[in-house]
């Protein structure tokens, strides 16, 4: 089959780049054909070896940088742009052969945009991606599944481990399960490189290239000796709380013996230098390490793989309906976690690959970090056990099955 992508999000890193590598390199894997469709002039982060196929309707719109006031004008010119970006994609799969379409991040939004253009009649499958839908989202994405249905080649496919989104009546509106993001350098052999932000940073990136060796998914078990390193990885945001976690860590009295790695990408200013000044009240702990960077590829990889098991302490009820993309970063990458209740609590309720951390206050979270480093040391087996069988579960194999046999 050919198979269209159609990327309209610009991001500097993270888990919108790797899920499109994701999406393409399996489609590869499955003897299938990948096609990216994209707005004009749309800066890629990566290449990923595929036909580029460019959209009319205009750039892609980014709020970066925007200000408050400027922000609705944006709004109002993105759903324009997307309509755009629609009707020219309708033709497009006529004019490339195009077997079927994803819609790699999808929103109700998509949805009305989408019926409002010729690709709702599409002959090719259409499947617009949702990655969970939030308990505040639930009743505008079934009104818009509603009119969707009219269509029988438009697929709503949310990823998701709950099924409370699901209807009898809605037989196109399906859950597939989260795909593991796996190191890139396994998936293709063109890397990118580190954007890095700040004079902080290089001393950061230094350790990455002493990481060698990335190895298969059959070779890939968890190994901890000593220095334990733990990893708190992915986009900084105020949400995440990061001060009174690291203030915990900082608690325990740890020497270089347990070290704390801290990376943080940043894309609005304000979070930046928020990043910035956290890294300076810590400079002091010689068993604190920080990365303000946007790390891609080869970088990304190294980087988790440094460390020996990851830490996702940011509680936020969104995260029991979205899927938490650096959860399955850790499975990919055979980390073991130590994670808020709140994060897909599916996952560790079916596979033991780590600890579920008490947030209450720093008392805690130092008795969830403290207690997680020993099991780190005598749980070994029992997390690796786990991991395995998550891998196998939350395969890209199974991810495309999934979305394409319909």
């Amino acid at each position: 089959m050919r198979v269209a992508i159609l990327e309209s999000i610009v991001m500097p890193a993270g888990h919108e780049v790797e899920f499109d590598r994701i999406l393409i390199n399996e489609l590869k894997q499955q003897g299938h054909e990948p096609v990216l469709f994209v707005p004009e002039n749309f800066p890629f982060k990566v290449d990923y070896g595929v036909d580029i196929v460019y959209l009319e309707g205009g750039e892609v719109v980014t709020y970066a940088g925007a200000s408050k006031w400027k922000k609705p004008f944006l709004s109002i010119l993105r759903e324009r742009r997307r309509r755009s970006w629609f009707t020219s994609a309708a033709q497009k799969i006529k004019e490339h052969n195009i077997d079927a379409l994803i819609i790699p991040t999808g929103t109700y939004r998509y949805i009305k945009a989408l019926l409002d253009t010729p690709l709702k009649d599409s002959p090719a499958a259409v499947h617009v991606i949702f990655h969970g839908i939030g308990k505040g989202e639930m009743d505008r994405f079934i009104k818009q599944a509603h009119r969707a249905n009219a269509y029988k080649n438009v697929y709503l496919d949310v990823i998701s481990l709950r099924d409370d989104m699901l209807r009898p009546d809605l037989p196109r509106v399906r859950k597939i399960l989260p795909p593991v993001f796996l190191p890139s350098s396994e998936l293709s052999g063109k890397q990118g490189n580190a954007t890095t932000q700040g004079a902080a940073n290089q001393q950061g990136l230094e350790h990455l290239n002493s990481t060698d060796g990335i190895g298969t998914n059959e070779e890939r078990t968890i190994s901890v000796d000593k220095p334990i390193k733990l990893g708190f990885f992915g986009q900084f945001r105020k949400e995440k709380n990061i001060e009174r976690f690291i203030d915990a860590f900082v608690s325990l009295n740890y020497d270089d013996s347990v070290q704390l790695v801290v990376q943080g990408a940043t894309v609005k200013p304000e979070d930046g230098e928020l990043f910035e000044s956290i890294i300076k009240q810590y400079s002091k702990y010689s068993n604190i390490q920080f990365i303000h960077a946007s790390l891609i590829g080869k970088d990304w990889d190294r980087a988790l793989l440094s460390v020996d098991a990851l830490l996702l302490p940011y509680g936020a009820e969104r995260y029991r309906y979205h899927w938490a993309a650096m959860l399955f970063t850790a499975i990919g990458f055979y980390k073991p976690v130590l994670i808020s209740p709140e994060i897909n609590p599916e996952v560790l309720e079916q596979y033991s690959i780590g600890e579920v951390l008490n947030l209450d206050n720093v008392n805690s979270i130092g008795q969830g970090i403290q207690r997680f480093v020993e099991n780190l040391q005598y749980n070994k087996e029992q997390y690796n056990q786990g991991l395995m069988n998550a891998n196998e579960d939350y395969s890209h194999r199974a991810l495309i099955q999934s979305i394409i046999n319909v």
